[in-house]
């Protein structure tokens, strides 16, 4: 049972809940986590069911302002501990992952109260009643859902597994309660795309989910023992986007593919207008239009900067053409500015791997470990590093990596203003460690 650990003085249940209180159950349904303390919290009426020296009484309590919070602190076991995925999907990223990496990369989680707290996607195959009841009692909305395919023999296969349940009645389900349902298919070549892609789309449309996004399978170098698959190549590329673009005019905003798509198509991604909200950005979706949106307002509100600059960017191979077009507009607006672009081979991963965010320092180093920078400062993205950290996916530190270029590194946010801000002031992100 979660213990509370100190109530706050200003607390309206202050002497009535006291430090070391078990908490049972809140309005009768039994505390399981911080999701039940914080949906309370929004409550008119609260009645706390605690256990205290071995015997259970109730504190109920009728709120009489919004502004009033009830002060409540509870020890580790209130905290979410992802639940692990069940599945041995065959594209799964986490199984393709080298060895001697931080532990917590190697956690696949499949916890529908990370989808909601944190936008993670999860496949529904663990999800039983009492989260189904759940999630539609504290209205846990927006979910983000890996469908992959809705023919659930290519489905199970792509999961790896013999038995789930459907995945359209559970979406339904959702749908009809109210949850909005974000979308996500993996497209495997010669598995889910061509006519499976297009029922996918199609049953997705008809049960009205949010959104589809249409992601093209990664690869690494580390596949031993697992299926032999393989990447997409541009003329299916193509195909897939025009598949998921023919969609789209009959459904605007419904569904969408990767930048990385575009990219493999050898095609320009679309307007920033194209991607509604862009509530499908951490699938990279509109990634690119979104930053030079950023990019070309931010150019326009700044009148002048005569302070010459010369300075490296680090990318992904696939970062490579948006990098070198921002520099362009930077140099284009302030001649003052030249920005050199060094995009970076993944050995770590396989070079099949070309994403920004999975560029380690050992990367950096084997592709530029020899080159001498002319350069006042080197440009790194946050993405390469791990959240609210100076470190790379490979424990390498930025400081580490600094010392074996003898450069100054500047680390940028990935979006269109941080990024010119990074370039015109040199000004990491990150301090210590900290954002």
């Amino acid at each position: 049972m979660t213990k509370v650990i100190a109530v706050e003085k200003k607390s309206p249940l202050y002497g009535k809940i006291l430090p070391g209180d078990e908490m049972v159950s809140v309005n009768g349904f039994p505390f399981e986590d911080i999701l039940d303390y914080a949906y309370c919290e929004g409550q008119d009426e609260v009645d706390f069911e605690l256990c205290r020296n071995g015997e259970n009484f109730h504190v109920f309590y009728r709120r009489k302002n919004y502004k009033e919070s009830f002060g409540l602190s509870f020890d580790e076991s209130a905290e979410i501990t992802p639940k692990e995925c069940c599945n041995n999907c065959i594209f799964c990223f986490v199984r393709q992952l080298p060895q001697n990496l931080r532990e917590t990369l190697y956690v696949r989680d499949d916890d529908y109260r990370l989808s909601f707290v944190s936008g993670s996607y999860i496949t529904c195959t663990n999800l039983k009643e009492k989260d189904f009841q759940r999630i539609i009692r504290y209205r846990l909305s927006p979910l983000y859902v890996s469908v992959h395919a809705t023919d659930e023999v290519v489905r199970k296969y792509m999961l790896g597994v013999k038995k789930a349940q459907a995945i359209l009645p559970v979406l339904e389900r959702l749908v009809s309660a109210g949850i909005t349902v974000h979308t996500q298919i993996v497209l495997v070549p010669e598995v889910n795309d061509g006519e499976v892609l297009i029922q996918s789309l199609e049953d997705l449309r008809r049960i009205r989910v949010a959104t589809v996004a249409v992601v093209p399978v990664g690869l690494t170098s580390h596949r031993q023992s697992l299926p032999k698959l393989r990447l997409l190549n541009r003329e299916e590329a193509e195909k897939a986007i025009e598949t998921v673009e023919n969609y789209y005019e009959k459904n605007p905003y419904f569904c969408y593919c990767a930048d990385e798509m575009y990219q493999i198509a050898g095609k320009e991604v679309k307007e920033e207008s194209y991607y509604g909200n862009f509530e499908q950005i951490e699938n990279g979706v509109g990634l690119i239009a979104k930053f030079f949106g950023e990019l070309d307002y931010v150019l326009k509100s700044i009148r002048s900067f005569r302070k010459h600059r010369k300075i490296g960017v680090f990318t992904g191979v696939s970062g490579e053409s948006v990098m070198l077009t921002a520099a362009e507009k930077i140099h284009k607006k302030f001649p003052s500015v030249e920005i050199s672009v060094y995009p970076v081979k993944n050995h770590f991963f396989g070079e099949s791997v070309t994403v920004t965010g999975l560029v380690t320092a050992t990367d950096i180093i084997n592709n530029y470990g020899n080159h001498i920078f002319g350069e006042e400062y080197l440009m790194i993205p946050s993405v390469m590093l791990k959240e609210f950290g100076d470190v790379f996916l490979d424990d390498m530190s930025v400081k580490d990596l600094a010392e074996r270029l003898s450069a100054k590194i500047v680390i940028s946010h990935p979006d269109g203003e941080g990024f010119l801000n990074a370039v015109l002031y040199g000004k990491s992100v990150l301090k210590g460690g900290k954002k």
